[in-house]
């Protein structure tokens, strides 16, 4: 007698889609963020991103989840390491990282996000990444260079400080990303993603304090407003609420592996906002780029289950 066939349960696809919807929001940060930044100084627009972020966020969670549990003293120690890897250190690091390289310089070593954080997922928890994932990521990154052009990259002296901050700002995130999963697990993503900004907020602001006693607001043109809200509501409250709710339903790998969509993203709306005209350059890229998630996050076939005679 055979045992009965196994139903195989449809695979979910939600956090995928929700991790193409956070790449598609981080990705508009370089086309709001350059509207932003050209009447707006760039640790002004951090405060502004963790201020916003965190009101907006909080008053999302209470909406959202009105009744959720409360944080222990271990969560609250966690959300304060959280707080500084994945908001003050990220976005720090980034921003001086930046004006001290160039921009292809800064994407290049931002895609580094997925390699680092198979390191720390094998350092932190032990885990060994599949023969897949190891194939996954190269094939992505050669996307990557692709689109960038490896002609166009400058590793001289003069970025070399630049793109050591950059380098740390993509290890910074890596760390939040493989740390923050324990605590999605026991409380809901917006809950978790509000807590992280109000714990940022106040040491991002203190940075920022110089630049803010010379902001004007009402100097700002309506094309800086709309830079500045894209950067708040799409490429902080909506990416971070959605990869939080992801990320504790995947892993920190796979959701780092969705960073490669970023550039592809940031071309296309720099087109259609920015008028700039993307290279023929960018379908291969993107071919490859897709070809390479989908190795690194699609799983291996379930064995068949033996059938059992009497």
């Amino acid at each position: 007698m055979s045992d009965p066939p196994r139903t195989r349960r449809p695979r979910d696809l939600r956090p995928y889609l929700a991790l193409l919807a956070v790449q598609l929001c981080f990705g508009s940060f370089p086309v709001f963020g350059k509207l932003a930044l050209a009447e707006v100084q760039p640790l002004v627009l951090a405060a502004l991103r963790a201020v916003a972020g965190a009101a907006a966020l909080t008053l999302l969670a209470r909406i959202l989840d009105p009744g959720g549990d409360t944080f222990d003293e271990k969560d609250r120690r966690m959300l304060i390491v959280l707080s500084f890897f994945g908001i003050v250190a990220n976005q720090v690091l980034f921003i001086f990282g930046l004006s001290k390289t160039t921009a292809t310089n800064a994407t290049l070593l931002t895609a580094m996000t997925p390699i680092l954080t198979l390191a720390v997922v094998a350092v932190l928890a032990g885990n060994r990444p599949s023969p897949r994932r190891l194939l996954g990521i190269p094939v992505a990154f050669a996307g990557l260079l692709w689109l960038l052009d490896v002609s166009r990259l400058d590793f001289g002296d003069r970025t070399s400080f630049g793109n050591a901050l950059i380098l740390a700002n993509a290890l910074s995130y890596s760390i939040f990303l493989v740390l923050a999963r324990g605590i999605l697990r026991r409380h809901s993503a917006v809950r978790v993603t509000a807590a992280i900004f109000r714990y940022a907020a106040l040491p991002v602001v203190l940075l920022a304090l110089t630049d803010l006693v010379r902001f004007r607001p009402a100097a700002l043109s309506a094309r800086a407003w709309t830079g500045i809200a894209g950067t708040v509501i799409l490429a902080t409250v909506v990416s971070y609420a959605l990869n939080a709710w992801a990320l504790a339903r995947t892993g920190a790998a796979t959701t780092a592996m969705f960073i490669y969509i970023q550039p592809l993203v940031a071309i296309t709306l720099a087109k259609f906002v920015l008028r700039e005209s993307p290279s023929p350059r960018t379908a291969v890229a993107a071919a490859l780029i897709f070809v390479g998630i989908a190795l690194a996050t699609w799983p291996a076939r379930a064995p068949a289950p033996r059938r059992v005679s009497d």
